[in-house]
């Protein structure tokens, strides 16, 4: 029984470990156009965005919205991809108790 909650224990604080690693991690993306640029953690929250000027015309909506789902989209994936690697490289061989 105790040797289970100090696995519990050890889980808890690497799940905790790889929460902070993910905050680290900082992606920058830039549309093939470089009209739209933003910035992603590892946690995907969206850091920072910055969009030309000639983008916030209102005859330019449509493009604006195309451009910003899709920069968005492949900046997530983008993340996705450096976060399962260091997750991997982090946890190892871990093995989580019971499972």
């Amino acid at each position: 029984m105790l040797d289970k909650l100090k696995g519990i224990l050890e889980a808890q604080k690497k799940m905790s470990e790889i929460k902070k690693g993910l905050e680290q991690i900082a992606v920058d993306y830039a549309s093939s156009d470089n009209k739209i640029k933003l910035s992603m953690d590892g946690t995907q929250k969206v850091t920072a965005v910055e969009i030309d000027d000639e983008l916030l015309q209102p005859a330019k909506k449509a493009q604006l919205q195309n451009l910003l789902r899709e920069s968005i989209n492949a900046a997530s994936v983008k993340v996705q991809r450096i976060a399962s690697e260091k997750l991997k490289s982090t946890i190892g061989d871990f093995k989580i108790p019971g499972l």
